[in-house]
């Protein structure tokens, strides 16, 4: 993301590139030379604007006579910029799973999941175990959530003290199969921990300490999914 308006300005030029302006009529200079100015009406102005967007013959007009082509070439409607900016956070909504946990003598407490909790065969979304208050249980918390394609079993377990293994299962949403070719890698702080594939789907961190991980399932080069772990004493 600290590089996302650079990248959005890229791609839109690249874009401009690719798909130039086809059809007849163009503004004639005086036109462009006014909407420079400023002194187009509202409707005209927008006009011109959504013609820039297309042709790149008279943008490239537009940045001789301004001089300044090296920056109009880079110059990306904020409207444009901040529509993909929501479309990039939903993106990776969608793909993510957050659980934060509270481990303390023996019990885990649900601080926050956006996934849905395994009671026994009862799959209960978060919201419904609130309002039964329900949110300790011993030893083992069981969460699950889809994301796209995929379907994800997240087990925490705690071990002795305050270390707790986490166990992953990938299945596919459509046949409830094993989720094959999958890669999944743990992270804590931003530093990778480990990281292996297989085809069983089933996914064992051992011996893990309290903190904030990054769990990330991909396959070949698609990320599948995200997990946010917070283990906390």
């Amino acid at each position: 993301m600290d590089n996302f308006e650079r990248t959005a300005k890229l791609i839109y030029r690249q874009r401009k590139s690719a798909h130039p302006f086809t059809g007849k009529k163009h503004p004639d200079e005086e036109k462009l030379s006014c909407f420079l100015e400023g002194k187009l009406d509202p409707d005209e102005m927008k006009s011109v604007q959504e013609h820039l967007v297309e042709c790149e013959l008279c943008s490239r007009y537009l940045s001789v006579e301004l001089k300044t082509e090296a920056h109009l070439s880079l110059d990306v409607p904020e409207n444009l910029l901040e529509k993909v900016r929501k479309m990039v956070q939903e993106n990776i909504r969608v793909n993510l799973l957050e659980v934060a946990l509270l481990l303390k003598e023996g019990i885990f407490k649900i601080i926050h999941t956006t996934g849905d909790v395994l009671l026994g065969q009862e799959l209960v979304p978060a919201p419904v175990l609130r309002s039964r208050e329900i949110s300790e249980f011993k030893g083992e918390v069981s969460i699950i959530k889809d994301l796209r394609q995929i379907r994800i079993l997240v087990k925490v377990r705690q071990k002795s003290g305050s270390a707790f293994d986490l166990l992953l299962e990938a299945k596919d949403r459509r046949n409830s199969g094993k989720r094959k070719n999958l890669r999944v890698s743990l992270f804590k702080e931003g530093l990778e921990l480990e990281s292996y594939f297989n085809n069983s789907g089933i996914f064992l961190f051992e011996n893990l300490s309290p903190g904030d991980y990054l769990v990330e399932t991909s396959c070949r080069t698609r990320r599948e999914a995200m997990i946010e772990l917070k283990v906390a004493v």
